[in-house]
């Protein structure tokens, strides 16, 4: 008896050492692999998704491994993924990770210019269409119009009037919103500020039709029966708006899945309907000073308002821009939205309305109404 429990003491041992070992060499292939992403993460641009698919390798190799989670917590914060990053950050302190500072790891982006040089504007409203099967919006062409008026405004936007671009109704083709977007594109500097609205219908994802996708967006042009080739690609419209110079961008959707309206008021068309889904909604920042706020939550409709003549999101948007005694800040606008647009929905149409605002803070305080300025003055 007591040779055999020697014997199983002296094989637990070695089947221990063995498993020590195995998980010691998972650990150090993590730790190669972290090493490695600490490289990445010295380049001028690191690619965060990149470093993401990596670093899910090195947790897989070894769970304890504390780095691997600090770096995955970085880079989601870098896209954007707060959701992620939170998960990231709790498996790094559990796992001994004292410090998380993320300019630590990842180079330090130049601060933002404490001016505003030049602002540039699109807004595009669309609430009649060339195909009659899709329904009209009372009041998208209306919003978009009351927007461009209050950032033209001296007193609240101080936009310059020749550089606010409004799209409505039959000039808002595909071809003349693209063409927008692309002066933009050319015109924006670094230390300039850009504002992106959209009041219209939204189709739903190509995967409701079998395809892939996230959504459109709905242009005059549109045909109900081509929808996934007539209208502009959330995505594509997203990247393009993403790659504009300017380094303060602010995207204001006002829209919703399409389809045949089943209630008055609420913009979407046939699926029963969602809004902008987060992941579309992060395609539009590229870093600190900017963001995008959506009118629903990506489970809600949107709505129009008879009382109003508007609809709700717009409606709190440009009244949040006139009701501060200075220039509020993108949070205090969003704030002020989320407060009112949920309340006065549920009211009047006892359906739920939640806008949403990506990233949720706002450190560097960007206030779309200051007055334009060249650097010194």
């Amino acid at each position: 008896m007591r040779r055999s429990f020697i014997a199983f003491s002296v094989l637990t041992i070695v089947l221990a050492c063995v498993e020590a070992s195995a998980q010691s060499s998972a650990c150090n292939r993590a730790q190669a692999i972290v090493d490695e992403v600490k490289t990445l993460y010295g380049s001028d641009k690191p690619d965060h998704k990149a470093i993401l698919s990596k670093l899910r390798t090195a947790q897989q190799l070894c769970p304890t491994l504390g780095d691997a989670w600090k770096y995955a917590y970085c880079s989601a914060l870098a896209l954007g993924d707060e959701q992620n990053a939170r998960i990231y950050k709790d498996r790094a302190l559990f796992n001994n990770v004292s410090v998380l500072e993320c300019a630590s790891v990842a180079p330090q982006a130049a601060p933002l210019p404490s001016y505003v040089r030049q602002k540039y504007a699109l807004v595009i409203g669309i609430g009649t269409f060339l195909d009659p099967d899709i329904p009209r919006l009372k009041f998208a062409a209306k919003d978009a119009r009351d927007f461009a008026d209050v950032l033209m405004h001296a007193d609240y936007g101080n936009f310059p009037r020749e550089n606010v671009a409004l799209l409505t109704d039959e000039r808002a083709t595909r071809a003349a919103i693209l063409s927008a977007l692309q002066s933009l594109f050319l015109r924006a500097q670094e230390d300039d500020l850009v504002v992106i609205y959209v009041s219209s219908h939204g189709s739903p994802s190509r995967q409701e039709k079998g395809l892939e996708g996230i959504g459109h967006i709905v242009t005059y042009d549109t045909s109900l029966k081509n929808i996934y080739i007539d209208a502009i690609e959330y995505q594509d419209f997203a990247e393009k708006t993403s790659l504009i110079r300017a380094r303060r961008k602010v995207a204001f959707l006002d829209t919703c899945f399409s389809g045949q309206a089943s209630t008055r008021g609420a913009k979407l068309l046939t699926i029963e309907g969602v809004g902008v889904d987060d992941r579309t909604a992060r395609l539009f920042l590229s870093g600190e000073g900017s963001f995008v706020i959506t009118s629903s939550k990506s489970t809600e409709r949107s709505w129009e308002s008879e009382k109003i003549q508007n609809s709700y999101f717009t409606y709190f948007l440009i009244d949040a821009m006139k009701r501060a005694k200075e220039p509020p800040t993108i949070k205090e606008i969003f704030d002020h939205i989320a407060a009112k647009v949920a309340d006065e929905v549920a009211k009047e149409k006892q359906a739920p309305q939640h806008p949403q605002m990506h990233p949720a803070a706002d450190p560097s305080g960007v206030r779309i109404g200051v007055i334009p300025r060249a650097s010194g003055q």
